[in-house]
């Protein structure tokens, strides 16, 4: 996974850990970084104009569905610690694209994340090409290009 710099992310969410977040060693607990990721996302989406990839894609008479998941542990998150969720889209292909979310400590790095989301037809369930315009949109908007499979 490309540890890509915090300022090459167009979103950025700052929240605080609390305590519901860690675990009995006084650290984030390992699956509360998916909770941060879907932040990342729903926070993507508002920059695009929806809060919500669902109401985005709906505009198509499609939706995503979460196919794979890779996280990369580099750091533990503390109680009452702010973090910094970072989002951007890094890959396309033909019916999917990888939402990459990095979580930071100021300028340390503590978590990379990505997210594989599956493009469907929502009447079918069945894999469907990405729209074009979102496409162009993402590009348009992200300030690292991403990579096209």
């Amino acid at each position: 996974m490309e540890q890509v710099p915090l300022g090459d992310f167009r979103v950025h969410e700052v929240v605080r850990v609390r305590f519901n977040e860690i675990d009995g060693q006084n650290i984030v607990f390992n699956g509360n970084y998916l909770v941060y990721a879907d932040i990342g996302v729903t926070e993507y989406f508002r920059a695009l104009g929806e809060g919500q990839p669902g109401p985005y894609f709906h505009q198509y008479g499609t939706d995503i569905r979460e196919v794979r998941c890779e996280i990369d542990y580099h750091a533990p998150a503390r109680l009452d610690e702010r973090i910094t969720i970072a989002a951007r889209i890094s890959r396309f292909g033909r019916d999917h694209f990888t939402l990459h979310c990095a979580i930071f400590r100021g300028e340390e790095r503590l978590t990379d994340i990505e997210i594989r989301y599956q493009h469907i037809d929502r009447d079918s369930g069945q894999p469907t090409p990405l729209p074009g315009s979102f496409i162009a949109e993402v590009r348009r908007f992200e300030s690292r290009t991403p990579v096209q499979d």
